[in-house]
């Protein structure tokens, strides 16, 4: 993988359209030939991939997310016309238990209202704006977006609301709310929307705000990006960036270059949003329950991946294994499949490489796919047929950047064909692209395909630490099925990565505070300076963060992101009931409550602080019920 050049790939000048087509059609004949010998000399075996119907089905935000117990977080969905997938992402990644709908009484009767995704002059009568207010005046809080002027501007205590494309920059003034508490390090208090070199990106909306009214992130031109009036017992929010466009925008890889850096820093843009949030719920909610994003009570996790893409990669991929077996340590090995002869370099799937597969397999070291060729090009693939096999698929690169024969569904269906084809018990359900290289076609290849998680973008990309729900298209619409866990740290950047140790502990340390996982990205292409590196990560992992078996956490997190579950007032006075159910077997949930527990029932421990519960093991399909009693 290499990490340069993320763009288009570089075209060939100086050759005529049809010079240019001859071409082609020879290095295709000898590509074809030297496939058939190839693989023919080394039997390779393809498993079964079935293509599958894509089969999602519409989904009904207000039958998905019901209205359930008092401390959830009423989602008003104030228009009909875009759903409310920014929100769902922002709450469910950070615990919070919400419902959604359009009926505002229903809305009212929570404590905490989100209105989502905007707030314009028609969206609310005056007699429901009074109604708004007298809501927060009693002690309710209610959080907008992008609320234009008008009536509303009284309710969110501005004056003017001037829309721009050119604004760029957020900076939040720390400690100016107790919503701010966990942006406390420079890359969160001083975030970008998009690159400097792009003169209009999207909407914002910046205030002029009224006397008494706090301003909490200024945009660069001075008007207000965040702001809070306090009224009565409560209080209103308001932000002028759209969760659309803070969070959503970042998780599709439709951002305007926000990125400070690629990979192997810091880089919270989209997480500030989310971290807002959580603390506008933990803070104004008084019974405050939240699903941890960490198993077991843990700060963090770090995964260990591992990048199998080159002839010479594969002997030193035991020595890895080896040596985390040796530390309790279980990393994932990406493998690249590739069986022709091309440009780039010829197939490397050797009887010797193949029985290197199988004694890391039987080591218990889970597998993903890494495409065939491994082509820079990737992300200009055509999605496919969907019939592409083993047997047909003549893939090849014909330079750096350019292939011929190839479709992102050849490369997806075929690389899982032949690993699990080629290494017995192999199940593979976690792709990464070749270069980190990503079409907006891969997440329906990869449902379709049969495979669950993917980890194909860098965090500082995709402006997120944290795992999410992979959309299909990479647009706004509709989560795909498949979930991101996008790359922290790579080992291809210079200075080497022994010499970024201490760089990428911080990272893990900054992650941690957030609740957010670390990603390492490592060639095994020699088993002494980079696994060296490794290692001094492992020894040096910050207190409260462990190493995971990153296809069991990608499991967890899945779990957790779909359990449904409840906390109810139990039919004893000071009790409460947690009743939880999920479609897997998931272990390590933990819950964290604002009241402090003198007890808890069989079936989950409540740690010595008194606000962290950790449920045993929860079966798939067989709700969990635990009573607790608050002190």
């Amino acid at each position: 993988m290499s990490l340069a050049a993320r763009g288009d790939p570089e075209r060939t000048g100086g050759f005529s359209v049809r010079a240019a087509g001859v071409l082609a059609l020879v290095a295709g004949l000898f590509g074809f030939f030297a496939w058939r010998n190839y693989s023919e000399g080394h039997r390779l075996l393809a498993a079964d991939v079935p293509v599958r119907a894509l089969g999602l089905a519409r989904v009904i935000y207000e039958d998905a997310y019901p209205d359930r117990f008092p401390m959830q977080v009423a989602v008003l969905r104030t228009t009909a016309d875009e759903p409310p997938l920014a929100a769902v992402h922002a709450l469910r990644e950070m615990g919070i238990p919400f419902f959604v709908t359009q009926d505002l009484p229903e809305a009212l009767r929570h404590r905490l209202v989100l209105l989502y995704p905007r707030v314009e002059g028609r969206t609310f009568t005056a007699a429901e704006l009074d109604e708004i207010r007298q809501h927060v005046e009693a002690g309710g809080s209610v959080f907008g977006f992008s609320a234009t002027a008008g009536p509303q501007g009284v309710l969110f205590g501005f004056r003017e609301a001037a829309a721009s494309k050119r604004r760029h920059l957020v900076r939040f003034e720390r400690g100016a709310d107790a919503t701010l508490c966990y942006l406390d390090r420079p890359e969160e208090l001083e975030i970008r929307l998009g690159s400097d070199s792009i003169p209009e990106i999207f909407w914002t909306l910046g205030y002029t705000p009224e006397p008494g009214t706090t301003v909490l992130a200024r945009f660069e031109d001075g008007t207000a990006a965040v702001v809070r009036k306090r009224m009565g017992a409560g209080a209103v929010y308001l932000s002028g960036v759209s969760l659309h466009d803070g969070l959503l925008r970042g998780q599709t890889n439709r951002h305007y270059e926000a990125f400070r850096q690629y990979v192997n820093a810091f880089e919270p843009a989209g997480d500030v949003w989310m971290l807002i949030l959580r603390a506008w719920y933990e803070t104004l909610e008084p019974g405050a329950v939240r699903l941890a994003t960490m198993p077991n009570s843990l700060r963090s996790v770090v995964l260990f991946t591992h990048d199998v893409d080159w002839e010479y990669s594969f002997p030193p991929m035991l020595d890895y294994a080896q040596a985390e077996a040796t530390r309790r340590a279980r990393s994932l090995f990406f493998i690249q499949m590739k069986y022709v002869n091309d440009a780039n370099g010829h197939g490397y799937l050797t009887p010797e490489n193949l029985d290197v597969l199988r004694r890391v397999h039987g080591l218990g070291f889970p597998m993903g796919t890494h495409s065939i060729i491994h082509s820079r090009a990737f992300n200009h693939f055509e999605l496919g047929t969907g019939r592409e096999s083993y047997v047909n698929y003549n893939p090849r690169g014909t330079g750096a950047n350019t292939a011929t024969g190839a479709t992102v569904f050849g490369e997806v269906r075929v690389s899982r064909e032949l690993l699990d084809g080629n290494v017995p018990g192999q199940r593979s359900i976690f792709f990464r692209a070749g270069h980190l290289r990503v079409p907006k076609s891969l997440p329906e290849a990869l449902v379709r395909c049969g495979y669950e998680f993917d980890s194909s973008f860098t965090a500082p990309d995709v402006l997120t630490n944290f795992p999410y729900a992979l959309t299909l298209g990479l647009e706004f619409e509709q989560d795909s099925g498949v979930y991101e866990f996008p790359v922290t740290i790579e080992d291809e950047e210079e200075p080497s990565l022994a010499e970024r140790v201490n760089s990428a502990l911080e990272v893990f340390r900054a992650n941690a505070d957030n609740g957010a996982p670390s990603v390492v990205l490592i060639h095994p292409t020699d088993a002494k300076q980079k696994l060296e590196a490794e290692e001094a990560m492992l020894a040096g992992l910050p207190a409260g963060v462990h190493a995971m078996d990153p296809l069991e956490f990608a499991q967890y997190w899945r779990a957790r992101d779909r359990l449904d579950w409840s906390a109810v007032q139990g039919a004893k006075p000071h009790t409460i009931e947690l009743r939880v159910s999920s479609r897997e077997t998931v272990n390590g949930l933990t819950f964290e409550f604002a009241e402090e527990l003198a007890s808890v029932s069989a079936g989950a421990e409540l740690l010595p602080d008194r606000h962290t519960v950790v449920l045993n093991p929860l079966e798939a399909g067989k709700p969990g019920q635990i009573l607790l009693r608050i002190r």
